[in-house]
């Protein structure tokens, strides 16, 4: 059954740019649509499962909403999907609850991964806006004070993780897409996945996001500076 996508987007151009690519999805239809805030909460109760939730309406903010879609649709993942990629805008979805964030420059292969990914209960983010996330938690982490600073490396965490699931672990926290991870790994899409399903576990992680930041914060991979 292919899944229900809904798009909140005040801009014609991006929302009949995505109902074609739905159109031309195996995977996904077009659920519904809404140019601003007060079209939303008017469709708000129509069936989807996956929601395009743009921040900047001509009416308000997108993440007003999102208290009114756990209410209504609790099941439902929203992705924000805004040319905006400044920290402010970023933490405010973020603590907002949104499932995901993606910027309106993705191109359709970049977007329907990211909808592969939320599908898959992760939490896909564009690699910039990854960047920028995991460089604010080193700021933080370095402007604590030293008897605060995370603990060793957790040596069960490094001898239960496969080398070949570190070299996935490293790849996807760069913020990459899982079919570019696959590519530059020399393997498929499917046995990326298996590796990634096999390490959630080992680092009491749910998500692709969880996941990078235990490993981070326990010294099992490192991030550029």
């Amino acid at each position: 059954m292919k899944q229900r996508v809904a798009i909140i987007d005040d801009d014609s151009e991006v929302r009949h740019r995505i109902a074609d690519l739905m159109a031309d999805s195996d995977s996904y239809r077009l659920a519904w649509t809404a140019p601003n805030l007060q079209t939303a909460r008017l469709m708000l109760s129509q069936p989807f499962d996956l929601l395009l939730l743009d921040l900047g309406l001509p009416d308000g903010r997108g993440s007003v909403l999102l208290p009114s879609i756990r209410a209504l649709m609790p099941a439902a993942l929203v992705l924000a999907f805004t040319i905006f990629d400044d920290e402010a805008n970023v933490i405010e979805a973020i603590e907002a609850g949104v499932d995901g964030y993606l910027l309106k420059t993705a191109d359709a292969r970049v977007l329907v991964d990211a909808l592969d990914s939320a599908a898959r209960n992760e939490c896909p983010i564009s690699p910039a806006v990854a960047g920028f996330l995991f460089k604010r938690l080193r700021r933080q982490e370095r402007a604590q004070p030293a008897a605060a600073q995370r603990p060793a490396p957790d040596s069960a965490h490094i001898m239960q993780l496969t080398a070949r699931e570190r070299d996935v672990l490293e790849a996807l926290a760069r913020g990459i897409s899982y079919r570019e991870a696959a590519e530059g790994l020399g393997m498929s899409v499917n046995t990326l996945s298996h590796h990634v399903k096999n390490l959630y576990p080992k680092l009491a992680a749910t998500s692709r996001s969880e996941a990078i930041f235990h490993a981070v914060r326990d010294g099992i991979i490192r991030l550029d500076s």
